[in-house]
């Protein structure tokens, strides 16, 4: 399974490029440009494009925007209740994706509409990951934009290249 490669291939890591964990972050809507940084705020405001039905496997469209050089989200869909923070459990449904090329490298969509990853927000995945879902709150998505350093730089599914998540929240806990 390649969550299984990906997770043994960034715990193995110890380049700081190639991050500790498996899941990536960014915020750049497709198609959009780069805003700062996520932080672990409660704030949400939707961009209004993307799948907003969480029953439903994202749609990751090619933007024409070149990659950011630092990780961006976008939200597609606000969750409610408790925003995630550093160290917080969380179950997550992701796409991830090659940023410039929309394939397809790994996805929770594979196995069933309800199957799901755990972690802790700061371990067990990538940076780019853990940033993008910080300050996301259940029942959200998120287009989580990553570029090599923030994710697996020269190694992994896209070799130096900039990744995609759209990331739902399940649950926090």
């Amino acid at each position: 399974m390649m969550r299984t490669l990906v997770v043994a291939l960034a715990l193995t890591s110890a380049l700081t490029a190639c991050g500790s964990s498996d899941k990536p972050t960014a915020k750049v809507a497709a198609g959009g440009s780069p805003s700062p940084s996520p932080t672990a705020s409660a704030s949400c405001t939707p961009s209004g494009s993307g799948t907003k039905d969480l029953a439903t496997k994202p749609v990751y469209t090619v933007p024409s925007a070149p990659p950011p050089t630092v990780t961006t989200v976008t939200d597609i869909v606000c969750g409610t209740g408790e925003a995630a923070a550093d160290g917080s459990a969380v179950e997550v449904r992701y796409l991830g994706v090659d940023y410039k090329t929309g394939a397809e490298f790994d996805s929770t969509w594979k196995e069933s509409a309800a199957a799901t990853y755990q972690f802790s927000v700061g371990s067990g995945v990538i940076p780019g990951f853990s940033k993008g879902v910080l300050g996301m709150q259940p029942g959200g998505r998120r287009l989580v934009v990553i570029p090599p350093a923030d994710g697996y730089g020269d190694r992994g599914p896209v070799p130096g290249g900039t990744l995609a998540f759209v990331i739902d929240l399940v649950k926090i806990g």
